[in-house]
């Protein structure tokens, strides 16, 4: 059966790799957030971004990587889906944490002052020594292993929405109700809420429980909003109320904070005020919020292809394993130069953007080798698929 392709999908997953490049050359430069290289200078205005940004970035990739994989477990067997993608996934990050984390980790410790070659280093690396406290580690690539399980684990979902039994007809009934939408998020953000006061964000996959509570749910929506396409066209009719909840949630906690009234300011034993759960709920109601709108707008203006789209759409996972690597790479000479904070970020996002680009287009896109490791399809199959929907 043939499926219609979502256009604003597409879009939406290559303006939210795009905002994790521009979030982490950010990154060398605000203030308070420490991170792997860090520039002398730095911005409270591009905190305040990263902040907004931190909100929604990594939850709608996760709610579309829900979204698709209904979509790809509509045409696969669960097996091969399986399959699929632990080589689209498991095998690239294996491969490319030994050869892409690792220069990061290195220059970073030079900028810190170690007297150590790359070969010197690179053994301390196969120690596995989880860093920071030693040097192993899959930094940026967490998305991609976190992702597999998830994907994994939503298999039964998947099998569970396609019977018809009175469970389903009741979901059916409840998703064509614009409330249910608030219903579910308020479902959704109660774990997180009360799991995040005990569990730190670790991205080590074993131990990131609270995070994990907080991820799966928007795997779990996009699983449900493709079952239910109702629920899409409520996020498209509805977007502006969406937005406007984005809006003041996000005002609110930056009142809260520039102000020092969160609830880690006022109180020592902050973690017995019920005021505390209540704006750990809030940043959570704040980052589906921004989700939702994001996909109302998206399905209302961007549910459109181009010669674009289809080039953007198939770099954007090769670009997301390259990203750091180079920004991190970069920035550790740019950093020590005496040029204007200004120049600096412009000139990181700019050439760090083109050298990826370029990387990808030259050396990735034309060889099925290189598109291998980096999970994506052979050439052929692509073409293939191509000329079969212009027949």
């Amino acid at each position: 059966m043939k499926t219609s392709r979502y256009y604003y999908i597409d879009s939406l997953r290559v303006i939210a790799i795009l905002m994790m490049f521009v979030y982490h050359v950010f990154m060398v430069f605000v203030t308070e957030w420490s991170w792997h290289i860090k520039n002398t200078e730095t911005s409270n205005m591009l905190l305040e971004i990263n902040y907004w940004m931190a909100f929604f970035r990594m939850p709608l990739l996760f709610f579309i990587s829900g979204y698709i994989s209904y979509i790809l477990m509509q045409r696969l067997h669960w097996k091969e889906f399986t399959i699929q993608r632990f080589i689209r996934l498991i095998i690239p990050t294996i491969i490319w944490t030994f050869i892409l984390v690792a220069p990061q980790i290195y220059f970073e410790r030079k900028l810190e002052g170690i007297d150590q070659n790359y070969i010197e280093f690179y053994q301390s690396f196969l120690e596995f020594k989880w860093w920071p406290n030693g040097n192993f580690h899959w930094l940026h690539l967490w998305f991609i292993p976190y992702l597999f399980c998830y994907n994994i684990l939503s298999i039964p979902l998947f099998y569970a929405l396609q019977k018809k039994n009175k469970l389903i007809l009741a979901l059916n009934t409840f998703f064509k109700k614009p409330n249910s939408i608030f219903v579910f998020v308020f479902v959704a953000i109660l774990p997180y809420t009360f799991l995040s006061v005990h569990y730190k964000t670790t991205h080590d996959l074993i131990n990131d429980i609270a995070r994990h509570s907080f991820f799966i749910f928007f795997i779990i929506a996009g699983l449900l909003f493709r079952r239910f396409q109702q629920v899409m066209g409520i996020l498209k009719d509805k977007r502006r109320l969406f937005l406007k909840f984005a809006f003041l949630s996000i005002v609110i906690i930056n009142v809260l904070r520039w102000n020092g009234w969160e609830p880690f300011d006022i109180w020592v034993n902050w973690i017995e005020k019920p005021q505390t759960y209540l704006f750990i709920g809030l940043l959570n109601f704040n980052s589906w919020m921004w989700v939702f709108s994001s996909l109302g707008y998206g399905k209302r203006y961007f549910n459109k292809n181009n010669k674009l789209l289809n080039y953007m759409n198939t770099a954007v996972y090769p670009f997301y394993i390259l990203h750091q690597t180079v920004i991190v790479i970069l920035a550790y000479y740019v950093v020590q130069t005496k040029d204007e904070i200004s120049l600096k970020i412009l000139f990181l996002i700019f050439v760090c953007f083109f050298i990826i680009i370029i990387i990808y287009h030259l050396f990735i896109s034309p060889y099925n080798a290189m598109r291998f490791i980096f999970g994506m399809k052979r050439k052929e199959e692509k073409a293939l698929k191509n000329n079969k929907e212009l027949k």
